[in-house]
């Protein structure tokens, strides 16, 4: 065989040996980066990253000290305490909370989520530590008995919510829906009268009512019972199951109830579904 055609072998055969080599190590890389969140990784961090609400009391707000509180912060805080790992809780907004999980900047969240087929196709529920009705409530004066009448009423809802949904689904296409980034903003819109009406859960809608007598507000159309989970990445199994394991020690205990009844004043863990 000729110098020049055996030299041109041996360099052919090294680069299809260097090119081999980088696409194995592409692999490796690819594989590692996709491996599914495990227990271990967050015990060896000795922390879990918790995103949460903070402007959906009694779920979740800010006190008087500018902390958050509420019941899914404080249940947030006791699972990281049962993991035996340190919690630092990211507050997050109602559209940006899935984004937040799916990007890896935080863990796990407990952000008043409520369970939808939607929202599975992007994140992995665990079992529900809490029911509530989701409802559109106005004024006492304000028409609104039939989902026909948002035609004629205006109706604020957070952007990303299930309220949102659950609204848009089923309103008429002429409907007044005003869209907000953040529960919050959807109700200081309500009580300063940019719109007539607001969708939410009706355990924050009793509140609303409570500082805001003056409104003399209503619930005017109950839309339905919502579960809300905790959610993990869609690879997480093994974190998935000790949170459904931790949250069935919750009920079994009464420590569940007792978070329901200091923060909502009632409890619905008799009536949560399990799946």
């Amino acid at each position: 065989m000729p110098h020049t055609c055996r030299t041109f072998l041996r360099t052919s055969f090294a680069h299809v040996a260097v090119v081999s080599a980088l696409a194995i190590l592409a692999l490796a890389a690819s594989l590692a980066s996709s491996q599914a969140q495990t227990i271990n990784e967050i015990l060896n961090r000795k922390k879990i990253v918790i995103g949460v609400l903070v402007d959906l009391p009694p779920f979740g707000m800010m006190n008087s000290e500018q902390k958050p509180e509420g019941l899914d912060i404080e249940l947030a805080v006791l699972l990281a305490k049962n993991l035996g790992v340190e919690a630092e809780i990211v507050p997050v907004a109602t559209a940006n909370r899935i984004p937040y999980l799916q990007s890896k900047r935080i863990d796990i969240l407990v952000a008043s989520l409520g369970i939808t087929p939607d929202r599975a196709k992007q994140v992995m529920f665990t079992i529900p530590y809490v029911s509530v009705d989701v409802v559109i409530a106005a004024g006492k004066n304000v028409k609104l008995s039939t989902i026909d009448d948002l035609k004629t009423v205006s109706i604020a809802v957070a952007r990303g919510s299930s309220q949102e949904g659950y609204v848009t689904s089923i309103a008429p296409k002429d409907a007044k829906i005003m869209r907000f980034d953040g529960d919050a903003p959807a109700t200081q819109a309500f009580i300063a009268g940019q719109a007539q009406a607001l969708s939410n859960n009706s355990i924050m809608i009793a509140s609303i009512k409570k500082a805001n007598p003056a409104l003399e507000i209503e619930n005017k159309i109950t839309l339905r019972r919502q579960a809300n989970a905790i959610a993990v990445r869609l690879d997480a199994f093994e974190l998935h199951q000790w949170i459904n394991t931790f949250i069935y020690q919750m009920k079994m205990t009464g420590e569940l109830e007792a978070l329901h009844l200091k923060w909502i004043g009632a409890s619905s863990v008799a009536d949560l579904p399990v799946f």
